[in-house]
């Protein structure tokens, strides 16, 4: 073959390859619906309080996880009904922002640098895809104790 037409061919190939749709770049991209949580307080010394388990019953659209093919994810947060800050009787947000990005089979979950706890609160939220199902299992460090949360979602 003339090199002339391999030349041509190869250009062809590679601006076809270019042309695709990009797909998904991680199978945990799309909205998910909430369909279990368990929360529990967990002592330093180990001791478990407060273990809640919610079925899908008690969840309705607003309550999701939207992981986007850029790295960042919604979630539409979970708090039963009448659930106020207890300083100042405000309701919880209804969404978190978050930054995601794989670490071997779980993706770890950020949240924005622009958020700052005071005191310095550390959370380690991980979500990870067994089938059609995402678990996101999230550990907020009070320095008093642990809440701890594991919210499942399916497609």
């Amino acid at each position: 073959m003339d090199r002339k037409i391999l030349y041509a061919v190869f250009i062809g190939i590679i601006w076809f390859i270019m042309s695709c749709k990009k797909e998904n770049q991680y199978p945990i991209v799309g909205k998910w619906q909430q369909v279990k949580l368990h929360t529990y307080t967990q002592s330093y010394s180990g001791v478990i309080s407060g273990d809640t388990t919610y079925q899908a019953s008690s969840f309705n659209s607003g309550n999701y996880a939207q992981f986007n093919n850029d790295g960042t994810c919604i979630v539409g947060i979970f708090y039963p009904p009448g659930t106020y800050y207890t300083i100042n009787s405000a309701a919880y947000i209804s969404t978190a922002k978050y930054n995601y990005t794989p670490a071997g089979p779980k993706y770890v979950m950020t949240q924005p640098t622009t958020l700052i706890y005071p005191s310095g609160f550390i959370t380690t939220d991980t979500a990870s895809l067994d089938g059609n199902t995402v678990l996101i299992h999230a550990v907020f460090n009070s320095h008093a104790n642990l809440q701890v949360s594991d919210s499942y979602y399916t497609k």
